[in-house]
């Protein structure tokens, strides 16, 4: 069973399920007793064959489990914790209560057991009953879907239920519950999850959200109302001479919870046993969104023995190359690692090794996936004048969200310089000049009034221009719309997929632009009653056809490979504001450009 809690949210895993790697999680048993002699005091042996029972279930699905090795102040550990409950009469009499029910309160007994940290650890806690059931029909074990947070946190069983070895359950004595409550400790719900129906109309939003488990209403014994469905999941409340399975989905969302919700058992160093020296990589920090070829990675590296460390090297590999940072007199504990300027382009991962005094050389490595998002670079210059306390700047995405403001101080004044990166949005620049006489070099006479400007505010993408502000330009407010993203068709602006109403708005906001003009269809410089005229001629759906499946490449390989030169010769090249570029393929600088020919549209990336 699973209480009323609700799931964490869990992302979707980008590959397959052949990519998954085996995972192995620490689990810590606290057996909570009524007497050192009393049948619920189960055996060290009966807790080793549920581990076992666990490991051959969870196989299939990439996932296995250890007794800990060590505790969370790192003391070595048999993974086995005992408390005597009897110290409540309320346990003696009912056991633990989930809910409402008599027993002692959930969260006071796992607190009071030993919560060992449950972001790092599999608390399971061996109970004597639930609700007062006395052990018989009632609920045989719980879990929480999802992290609680606190000492919750964890999976309660029946002690006559755990392990299939010592005096069992009739019925329970495959050690099925735990596998069971283990599923939903990993955000599996039962199979028959709101859904009383034979057929679901949306798998992955309906039912237990997994779409190659059979929607329909619980198995009784091993047969299910509906056809061709039978009780053979672990997630459903068949029998358990039935169960075999998890299914390749559920394992799928069960690896989603371990990169997501409970991603920290996957790096605890709780399977690891205690030892003088013991170094390893653990964690890595990194941008996913990036418009140069470097970018910073820092890395956490933990010192998990129990003595110092003279020196550690920690090496970086990625993209061929090697990045070396050395830390010294390294005691117990964790320790980041900065290395700067990685070249990451095109890279697919990184590795981390550490060297070092080392009793234990098998968690040395570590690699990760880098899935990072290319922008482009964003480069603004200001030149800003004695009054600086008087503007500043922001930029806005296409949803109105501020992604970038600054402003400056009093008696600031020279070059301002600022980079970071855009994607593919449309934005708005917006500056403001709160005394509304622009920036100004020299106000003679400190009446307040300029008599010499200076330059105000220039910016590029990639080295395109898109922001310049005129000489001595003396504004309030000052406002510049760009995108950096491919429009469905020419004369989409709006990117809703036709030429309409948006789009002449669009236009209309730019009427008069005669410089880095984002709606200026014939390019002749400005934006005027042609280009109107234009759009309103081609008013209604686009009539080009949009290709999203291109791949990073040179746009001599996207050439050549699509036969756009051999089909309807040489393309249209456009620069990304729309400019119409008249140069030969092969003079093209480096940056992003639109390639157009017959009715085929692409964004490409010179490099």
């Amino acid at each position: 069973m699973i209480p009323e809690v609700k799931t964490m949210g869990i992302s979707k895993l980008s590959y397959d399920f052949d990519d998954i790697q085996i995972e192995t999680l620490p689990v810590v048993f606290h057996v909570i007793h009524t007497g050192s002699g009393d049948p619920n005091n189960i055996s060290d042996e009966q807790i080793a064959s549920q581990v076992d029972v666990l490991n051959e279930s969870f196989l299939d699905s990439k996932i296995q489990f250890c007794m800990a090795k060590r505790t969370p102040s790192g003391v070595p550990t048999n993974g086995i914790t005992r408390f005597d409950g009897g110290v409540w009469s309320s346990y003696i009499e009912d056991g633990v209560a989930q809910g409402s029910s008599n027993g002692i309160e959930d969260a006071t007994l796992k607190a009071s057991a030993g919560c060992w940290n449950p972001d790092e650890y599999i608390n399971i806690y061996v109970v004597s009953e639930i609700n007062g059931n006395n052990g018989q029909s009632g609920t045989q074990g719980y879990a929480y879907l999802g992290p609680t947070g606190d000492c919750r946190d964890g999976i309660v069983a029946l002690y006559n239920t755990v392990g299939n070895v010592g005096e069992l359950k009739q019925g329970r004595d495959l050690g099925y519950t735990v596998v069971h409550e283990v599923g939903h400790y990993l955000s599996l719900y039962h199979t028959f999850y709101n859904s009383n129906d034979c057929e679901e109309s949306n798998c992955e939003t309906q039912g237990d959200r997994v779409c190659d488990t059979a929607p329909g209403p619980s198995t009784s014994g091993c047969t299910n109302v509906c056809p061709d469905i039978e009780g053979t999941n672990y997630m459903d409340y068949s029998s358990q001479d039935c169960k075999i399975e998890f299914t390749e989905g559920q394992a799928i969302r069960m690896h989603e919870s371990l990169q997501g919700p409970r991603s920290l058992l996957v790096v605890s160093p709780a399977c690891l046993p205690v030892v003088d020296y013991d170094m390893t990589p653990t964690s890595a920090i990194y941008q996913d969104q990036w418009c140069t070829p470097y970018q910073d990675i820092r890395v956490v590296v933990v010192n998990q023995g129990v003595l110092s460390i003279p020196f550690v090297d920690v090496t970086l590999y990625c993209n061929g190359l090697e990045y070396l940072e050395t830390i010294f007199d390294v005691s117990p504990g964790s320790y980041s690692v900065m290395f700067e300027q990685v070249y990451v382009e095109e890279a697919q991962m990184f590795e981390v090794e550490t060297a070092s005094i080392d009793s234990y050389p098998d968690n040395d490595y570590a690699s990760w996936p880098l899935e990072t998002v290319q922008g482009d670079l964003f480069k603004l210059t200001a030149d800003v004048d004695f009054w600086s306390n008087e503007h500043s700047w922001m930029l806005l995405d296409g949803d109105g969200n501020i992604v970038m403001d600054d402003n400056y101080s009093l008696n600031e004044e020279g070059l301002y310089y600022y980079e970071a990166c855009v994607f593919d949005d449309c934005y708005t620049f917006v500056a403001e000049d709160y005394a509304g006489d622009g920036f100004c070099t020299i106000d003679l006479g400190g009446d307040g009034t300029c008599d010499i400007g200076s330059d105000g505010y220039f910016a590029t993408i990639n080295q395109d221009t898109i922001i310049s502000m005129p000489f001595g330009f003396e504004f309030s407010d000052f406002y510049q719309d760009f995108c950096n993203t491919l429009p469905a068709c020419e004369l989409d602006y709006d990117g809703n997929g036709s030429i309409g109403n948006g789009d002449i708005l669009v236009m209309l906001s730019e009427w008069a632009c005669d410089f880095a003009c984002q709606t200026d269809p014939n390019n002749d410089g400005v934006v005027n009653v042609r280009d109107l005229l234009y759009m309103l001629f081609n008013v209604g759906e686009c009539d080009v056809e949009i290709e999203d499946d291109f791949s990073v490449s040179t746009y001599i390989d996207l050439v050549v490979d699509d036969g756009i030169s051999l089909a309807g010769g040489p393309p249209i090249i456009f620069d990304i504001l729309g400019r119409e570029i008249d140069k030969p393929l092969d003079q093209l600088a480096s940056g992003v450009y639109i390639l157009k020919w017959k009715n085929k549209t692409k964004k490409v990336f010179v490099q």
